[in-house]
């Protein structure tokens, strides 16, 4: 009876295996290719291109979980016509698509971007000086596109005509027809970087516009994330970035796990080191490690303290860094839950000069203080009744405070012992009169700003709680209480 019933075990284990095995194999997702160059090029029944590449990779990575993405027919359709499908369930996935809260109503989006452009106009290169001086702009779009709907107000009068395809409305401007192209900076900097010169892009602001994998809502969870775990692969490994390059795309498609950061200098908390050439700081190598664990890239970038503030309102960047949360940046920044760090605002001044600052009370009404244009300071600065000028930089209001030229500088007091160290200046400062100052990493206000917050925040505050954030602080002479107790 017992080797009776080992058998049928051993039957029904077999019948399971094979069941599994037999779904796992059985994991064909359907797509189309769009019509658009160089995202898929059709050349009769075959198929190549940017986004065609991304699939074989993805495919390369998916065979171990017997997962494949597969074409449904050879002929490219717009992109409509392909969300249509996905929404009736004709296809299950689709690679290289923008977000939008439309087709989120009817699509599942993988979080994690694919790769990421910009809009830009192309115009032809010898009808620069020309369209500089026209009162009205003839600009070509493709119809249906997400980009079609966004372009943004310039001087001239504006008059736009909608193609079906880029081949077409690349004819068009070609003919004349229209003064210029708005579109996604992939296949109009495909066509620029093999044109040889005829054609070039305006210089125009733009805000980023991240391309995602999207399935339809048929499609199992499970499968969506071996998925996603297929692309962070990918993008790790550095293939999106050989592919931009094959291409000919550089300065035009950046990787999905770019992430690009705006800060200015604030030692300990960041800098640019002039001789290693990159930048450091405590907060900076924090957020190195984070993002480095979470499979993205830091990318960073330095303006006056005001311009960031102006450009993240653009969404022209990822993130800008030790930001203040408050109410008023709320409308363009999405914050973290987890702060990047910490600190207190003080008053300084030169040892020399003969002013009590261990109380606001005895301040002179008289005194003139210097503070960062663009910094949230607390309440308690700005109802103190000394006199109050901005400057532009905290390096600035140390020198000023150096020359005579102001009687008191508000800092951060990490930040103030470092710049007073480094210009060698003695200096006294006030006792803490406001709160402690929370710091953050801002994001964009946008879907992939949301996704950033969400996983920094997460993979930060687990970060606190290792030895590595401990030798971070120590490397620059920062103590855990000086932040967080």
């Amino acid at each position: 009876m017992m080797i009776i019933f080992k058998e049928f075990l051993i039957v029904i284990l077999v019948v399971l295996f094979s069941i599994a095995t037999f779904s796992q194999s059985s994991v064909i997702l359907y797509t189309y290719a769009q019509d658009i160059v160089p995202k898929y090029i059709i050349q009769g029944n075959s198929i190549s291109g940017f986004c065609h590449d991304i699939i074989v990779e993805l495919n390369k990575e998916l065979k171990k979980d017997n997962v494949e993405i597969r074409y449904k027919s050879s002929t490219a359709k717009p992109i409509q016509q392909i969300i249509s499908s996905l929404s009736n369930k004709g296809v299950q996935i689709f690679v290289g698509v923008p977000h939008s809260e439309e087709w989120e109503k009817t699509v599942k989006y993988i979080r994690l971007p694919l790769y990421v452009v910009r809009e830009i106009f192309v115009i032809k290169s010898d009808m620069e000086n020309v369209l500089n001086n026209k009162d009205s702009m003839k600009i070509g779009v493709i119809g249906g596109t997400v980009t079609a709907r966004k372009i943004p107000n310039m001087p001239q009068q504006q008059e736009i005509v909608e193609y079906k395809s880029i081949t077409e409305a690349m004819e068009a401007l070609e003919k004349g027809k229209v003064d210029t192209l708005f579109l996604s900076s992939l296949p109009l900097g495909y066509y620029i970087s093999q044109s040889k010169g005829k054609y070039k892009s305006m210089n125009a602001p733009s805000e980023k516009c991240y391309q995602y994998i999207v399935f339809s809502k048929s499609v199992d969870d499970k499968v969506i994330r071996v998925v996603e775990e297929a692309l962070r692969k990918i993008l790790i490994n550095g293939v999106i970035d050989r592919l931009i390059k094959k291409y000919g795309l550089e300065g035009y498609v950046l990787p999905g796990n770019v992430v690009e950061i705006l800060l200015v200098d604030w030692k300990p908390y960041e800098w640019y080191d002039k001789d290693k050439k990159d930048w450091v700081g405590m907060d900076v190598d924090v957020v190195k490690k984070v993002f480095s664990e979470l499979g993205f890239k830091p990318v960073f970038l330095s303006f006056p303290w005001t311009r960031c503030l102006e450009l993240m309102k653009t969404k022209m960047y990822d993130g800008v860094m030790s930001v203040r949360d408050i109410e008023e940046r709320k409308d363009f920044l999405t914050f973290p839950r987890e702060p990047i760090s910490a600190g207190f605002d003080v008053l300084f001044k030169l040892k020399s000069k003969k002013i009590d600052i261990s109380s606001l009370e005895k301040i002179p009404k008289e005194a003139l203080c210097g503070y960062g244009d663009g910094y949230a300071y607390g309440d308690w600065f700005w109802n103190a009744e000394f006199r109050k000028v901005p400057v532009s930089t905290d390096e600035v209001g140390f020198e000023l405070l150096k020359n005579g030229r102001i009687d008191l500088f508000v800092c951060n007091l990490l930040v103030g012992k470092y710049i007073a160290r480094e210009m060698k200046i003695e200096v006294e400062y006030s006792p803490v009169f406001g709160e402690k100052m929370v710091y953050y990493v801002g994001f964009s206000k946008n879907f992939h700003g949301s996704y950033l917050a969400e996983s920094f925040s997460e993979q930060l505050k687990r970060f606190k709680n290792t030895s590595d954030y401990m030798d971070i602080l120590r490397k620059y002479g920062v103590k855990y209480e000086e932040l967080w107790k």
